[in-house]
C-alpha cells in the first residue's frame, strides 16, 4: 500500500537520504562514490540534499556500486519522519477490516510486551 501523497516527504529527499545512508554505510566519501558511478562529485551532493534526482541509468550504477537491487534504493521508509509514518500507519489501519485490524494489534503487542 504506498504512501499517501500528503504525508510521504519529496521522493527526492528521501531517495537522497537513501544514497547518504548506502554511502556512509561503506565508508565513501561524495568524492569517491562519484568516481566510481562515473558522475562529478558535486552532482552526489545535489543527489543526496534532495535538488536532483538521478536518470535510470545512474540508478542503475549505483545499484551496481552498492551491490544492491535497484528496488533497494527506494526503500526508505524508515529514513521518514515518526510522526509521518505514525499519520500514514492511521490511514492505513482505517481502511483494514476487523479481522486484519486484529492480526496487526496482535503484531504490534508482541513488540511491547517485555
Amino acid at each position: 500500500m504506498p504512501i499517501s501523497s500528503q504525508i510521504m516527504c519529496s521522493i527526492k529527499i528521501l531517495f537522497g537520504r537513501k544514497l547518504r545512508e548506502l554511502r556512509k554505510k561503506r565508508d565513501l566519501t561524495q568524492a569517491q562514490l562519484a568516481e566510481i558511478v562515473s558522475v562529478d562529485d558535486k552532482h552526489i551532493s545535489c543527489l543526496e540534499s534532495g535538488k536532483n534526482f538521478p536518470s535510470p541509468e545512474l540508478l542503475e550504477r549505483f545499484a551496481s556500486a552498492f551491490h544492491v537491487e535497484p528496488k533497494d534504493l527506494f526503500e526508505f521508509y524508515h529514513l521518514q519522519n515518526p510522526d509521518d509514518l505514525i499519520a500514514d500507519m492511521e490511514i492505513m489501519l482505517q481502511k483494514l477490516t476487523q479481522e486484519e485490524l486484529v492480526l496487526v494489534y496482535k503484531y504490534i503487542r508482541t513488540f511491547l510486551i517485555k
